[in-house]
């Protein structure tokens, strides 16, 4: 006769609870980006040899400080390099010599404009919640936005009169761009003192309302503040804080802890300091910090550029794109609204875009917060149609290949940005190591 012993009822509770727990934390456990032999997945080691040779090239001359790069595919990672320094060393001087700091794998970078996905990723999980819409006015949200006007001669904005817009500045013009606004680097917001990091987001918006559209929404693609505003709209819908807003529903969901508005001062040894090539050449030259430091938390949150992140976490966020919005376990966003996310809406009657009419991107058009390729022939580099990703301007670059599921980031901090175009060689010798094409 089999003999059964007899367990509290208690324990046995706690027994199931313990099992319960330990299930839910492996079946979060983070099994993506975990590193493979190259050829696994289709990768030739020679050729990301190759690059990895000639971004250690850019270093060793002196080009670049350091850089952080790394290359995933079918959600495997075959590449991730760190190189060079974050502060580089400096001569004995008044204040001694200082050594330099070594680039490492989770050194921490200003994204600047790679924080618009992110951004965007955030409005369009409000949409899925039914919470607002595409379509909706942002004056709905931002009552200001309903007494824009704009410039009948925007390209003599100081002395050009202003009329009523031929329709209301929506949630989807500022995804795509095609608001009628300015960007932060321009005269236009530079002269009346738009942006500064030292006000709130919610003054800054109220700024931006105040200055008139430079066309009628739906009309022209301009480079923009939009996603900043859009970020405002994501605080008041949610009541949340944008900073918390994004910790809860996106950064801690896809486990990306090194991403926030600012680095903190137990990380400050992990930050990368940006460097500017003198115009007659020379040796690299640090840029001064800025009014509020990095290093700081600034009042203001803005969703267009004020993110810092590693290659590591960002990722791992172009990652679940290609996972149709889910990684390890974590759902951010329906696959549907990935897609819509990841595919060209700009008509073509605006394109082709570009940052300026002197310099435009024949290859590509835009979706929300990536630019997309809709005619790979045109492009100057290895891509294929559907790819999407972009850049910021301290020499970042991150972009993701549905095609060929493949995952590419580069981070450096550099000034300008189009230095020695790195990200751009990184960008073609990386679509050079595929074998099984």
């Amino acid at each position: 006769m089999t003999q059964f012993c007899r367990v509290p009822a208690r324990k046995v509770l706690t027994l199931i609870a313990f099992a319960l727990a330990t299930a839910s934390l492996h079946a979060t456990e983070n099994t993506s980006l975990v590193r493979v032999e190259p050829e696994s997945v289709g990768i030739s080691s020679a050729r990301l040899q190759l690059l990895d040779t000639m971004l250690r090239q850019h270093v060793d001359d002196g080009r670049v400080a350091g850089l952080v790069a790394g290359v995933a595919r079918h959600g495997r990672l075959v590449y991730l390099e760190a190189m060079g320094s974050q502060v580089l060393g400096s001569q004995a001087g008044a204040e001694g010599a200082q050594a330099a700091t070594p680039m490492r794998e989770d050194s921490i970078f200003q994204i600047r404009s790679n924080t618009k996905a992110i951004t965007s990723l955030a409005v369009m999980q409000l949409i899925e919640a039914g919470r607002i819409s595409l379509d909706d006015p942002v004056s709905t949200y931002i009552p200001s936005f309903a007494d824009m006007v704009v410039f009948t001669n925007p390209d003599d904005p100081d002395n050009s009169p202003t009329r009523a817009p031929s329709r209301a500045v929506t949630i989807k013009d500022l995804l795509l761009n095609i608001g009628g606004l300015s960007h932060r680097d321009g005269a236009l917001y530079q002269s009346r003192a738009v942006r500064s990091r030292a006000e709130p987001l919610d003054v800054l918006v109220e700024k931006i309302a105040a200055v008139p559209l430079m066309g009628d929404p739906g009309t022209l693609w301009i480079y923009s503040e939009s996603t900043s505003v859009l970020s405002r709209v994501v605080e008041i819908v949610s009541g949340q804080r944008f900073d918390d807003y994004l910790n809860e529903h996106v950064l801690q969901p896809l486990s990306m802890p090194d991403t926030a508005f600012h680095v903190p001062p137990e990380k400050v040894d992990r930050l990368a300091r940006i460097y500017e090539v003198p115009r007659g050449g020379g040796a690299l030259v640090r840029v001064p910090e800025m009014d509020v430091p990095i290093t700081s938390q600034p009042a203001l949150l803005e969703g267009s550029v004020g993110l810092v992140s590693t290659v590591p976490d960002y990722l791992r966020f172009l990652q679940a794109f290609l996972d149709g919005g889910i990684l390890d376990g974590q759902r951010v966003l329906s696959e549907p609204l990935i897609a819509e996310m990841t595919r060209n809406h700009i008509p073509p009657e605006l394109l082709p875009i570009g940052m300026s009419p002197q310099n435009p991107m024949l290859d590509v058009g835009w979706g929300y917060g990536f630019t997309v390729v809709i005619d790979e022939a045109k492009s100057a580099y290895g891509v294929n149609n559907g790819e999407f990703g972009w850049s910021g301007t301290l020499g970042t670059y991150a972009w993701a290949d549905p095609e060929t599921d493949m995952v590419a980031i580069i981070m450096l901090q550099i000034a300008p940005a189009s230095a020695h175009r790195l990200p751009q060689k990184f960008k073609a010798l990386v679509s050079q190591t595929p074998i099984d094409e």
